[in-house]
């Protein structure tokens, strides 16, 4: 990540991306207690971004009010990615948040009935006791006409309070993977947020049919090539795939 200190920052940034040959860029960030990611001040530079150059703009939204999220889709950045937990226990006790799960319901409901140009949910296998949790933020993203849905795997980082959780089991991503596949009509991705090194779980979601993987192994390209699959690379944010 690239750090931006204000608007005018984001602006300078993006025109040099720009001259280099860049594609786009992820806006990211830390959120508050209740969610909120404080993007509010760069929705007028995500504008005049959009206005300069042809660069693709990925937003990480946060939980939204109506008016943010009509400020956000005033802005028109391509995509806008939310995380969506449906897990009380998650929410409150792992990502700390003073909200209850029908604040992602909001959130997406507001997206869409504010004309967001492209919403895609993300949820995070492992994030909550049981696949269960996983489950039931997949039906609420089957409430709503995703663009896609990008699949993460929690992962054990070092010097957080998380450093000592067990890896998540290869056959409940498998699980929840072919679940989501089965269930919704948007394509399905394995999203940048995994452990990495694990090949075979890459390789086992190609079987099962997902529709494309951020930064896969170089041994997972060479499997697939040996199976005869084409492999397209794309240099983007996997949010963005079409």
């Amino acid at each position: 990540m690239i750090p931006v200190d204000g608007p005018p920052a984001l602006l300078e940034l993006a025109r040099e991306l720009s001259e280099e040959g860049a594609n786009g860029f992820l806006l990211s960030g830390g959120c508050d207690r209740e969610g909120k990611v404080p993007i509010g001040p760069y929705l007028d530079t995500i504008a005049e971004v959009k206005k300069e150059t042809g660069l693709l703009i990925n937003v990480h939204t946060g939980l939204l009010g109506r008016g943010e999220a009509e400020a956000i889709a005033k802005a028109s950045p391509d995509c806008c990615s939310v995380d969506i937990v449906q897990e009380e226990k998650a929410i409150r006790d792992i990502l700390h948040l003073g909200v209850g799960r029908d604040a992602y319901r909001e959130t997406l409901a507001n997206l869409f009935s504010s004309g967001a140009k492209r919403v895609v949910p993300h949820i995070c296998v492992g994030l909550s006791e049981s696949l269960e949790g996983e489950r039931s933020a997949l039906r609420l993203v089957r409430e709503f006409e995703t663009a896609a849905l990008v699949v993460l795997v929690l992962f054990p980082t070092k010097g957080t309070p998380m450093e000592n959780c067990p890896p998540v089991d290869d056959a409940r991503v498998i699980g929840f993977v072919e679940e989501a596949i089965d269930r919704l009509e948007c394509p399905v991705l394995l999203g940048c947020m995994r452990p990495r090194g694990n090949w075979e779980l890459e390789a086992k979601c190609i079987d099962s049919g997902i529709a494309g993987i951020a930064v896969p192994s170089r041994r997972t390209i060479r499997w697939a090539e040996d199976r005869g699959l084409d492999v397209e690379v794309r240099e983007i944010c996997c949010a963005l795939y079409r």
